[in-house]
């Protein structure tokens, strides 16, 4: 064999080689469709597009407050709602200023906002609980202890173990179940001033 037909079948090899890796490159790479939609599309498809207010939609308004309690009230879909797009209602019902919008349900907006409060039925209402190691007076019903009104002069520990134990359910009174949840209402929230008073007569004989 001449090495010049030599060299000719070592370039038809390399040709051949070259090709045959090129073509099941594209068989494996290129014949197949992209795993994932371009980035632009998964990311307008994820943010989705919020419906505008028609004169059909469904609003709600509530107030939410620290006691549970809501008051929800229905709200026309008056002029200058009609039409609005989500951020245009979410700049009208800023979540600075403790708004939340709710659109789960197909027609319909909740515009919500937490009150820093008791409801207005339950502002009057007292329960005793624990501060700092003291008997406490503290506003709204058992449950609800965001805001001590008073702190008597009482140790916790100079009390009777079996009322330092229902105050400390009274601490945790979400945790309980129903029907000791029902004994230290009886015991330990009142509704009026009155009550209370009376009940803070009994704690007189451990003040300091």
């Amino acid at each position: 064999m001449s090495k010049k037909y030599g060299n000719h079948l070592i370039y038809l090899s390399v040709v051949t080689v070259f090709l045959l890796s090129f073509a099941a490159f594209y068989g494996i790479y290129g014949g197949q469709r992209p795993l994932s939609k371009p980035e632009t599309f998964v990311q307008g498809a994820a943010k989705g597009v919020k419906p505008t207010i028609t004169p059909d939609t469904v609003i709600r308004k509530e107030i939410r407050y620290f006691c549970g309690d809501r008051v929800s009230t229905t709200i026309p879909t008056t002029s200058d709602l009609i039409g609005l797009d989500f951020a245009s209602l979410v700049s009208k019902y800023p979540p600075e200023a403790g708004w939340s919008i709710d659109d789960t349900v197909k027609n319909t907006l909740v515009l919500a906002r937490m009150e820093q409060r008791v409801c207005p039925y339950h502002q009057d209402f007292r329960h005793l609980g624990i501060h700092d190691g003291f008997l406490a007076v503290y506003e709204g019903p058992l449950g609800h202890d965001y805001k001590v009104l008073q702190r008597e002069d009482i140790n916790v520990s100079s009390l009777p173990p079996e009322i330092q134990e229902d105050l400390n359910m009274a601490m945790d009174y979400n945790n309980q179940i129903p029907d000791t949840q029902g004994r230290l209402k009886l015991l330990y929230e009142f509704e009026t001033d009155a009550q209370l008073n009376s009940a803070l007569e009994n704690f007189d004989e451990f003040k300091g």
